[in-house]
């Protein structure tokens, strides 16, 4: 990262709102197959055929959008943290303050919505223990730990940045 560290900031609270809008549309999605998956566990406890034959890709292709969302949001803010480890504090300009504090509250949005995930992955997996399908609980869980700890180091970052303004 080359950049000056205002352009940095506006990049970050970019990457936050995207971040973010993206993860609110993953939700949606994911409370449309809990949904979909409740009337797939009526049909097995009722012993009538699945008629939702399309559920188990769709459904992995949402967690594998998920994992890309983390990944990409993974890669971004460790170069972020390294570019902000290596920068002299003094060169953060007294006009990036009102942006850090802009983007502190869109960081705790984000939290939320990764809070807001975790909530409807659980309700998923709790419907969806007694449906013996096959689904991908494993990238799921570890997509929503590797967000987890994204919010984290962006809220850390964010808390440190504050200190030199």
């Amino acid at each position: 990262m080359t950049s000056t560290p205002e352009e940095t900031v506006k990049r970050m609270a970019e990457e936050i709102e995207k971040s973010s809008s993206s993860l609110r549309g993953l939700n949606v999605k994911l409370r449309g197959y809990y949904d979909r998956l409740e009337v797939i566990y009526k049909q097995y406890r009722r012993r009538v055929p699945v008629k939702d034959l399309s559920f188990q890709e769709e459904f992995r292709a949402a967690v594998l959008e998920l994992k890309t969302l983390a990944d990409e949001s993974n890669d971004f803010w460790q170069g972020v943290r390294a570019y902000f480890r290596s920068l002299n504090k003094a060169e953060l300009a007294a006009n990036s303050r009102m942006n850090v504090k802009q983007m502190n509250i869109s960081a705790l949005a984000f939290n939320r919505q990764v809070d807001e995930l975790y909530t409807v992955v659980k309700n998923i997996q709790t419907l969806a223990k007694d449906v013996p399908m096959r689904l991908n609980w494993w990238l799921l869980e570890a997509s929503c730990e590797d967000l987890t700890k994204i919010t984290s180091r962006v809220l850390f970052l964010i808390r440190d940045m504050e200190k030199y303004l």
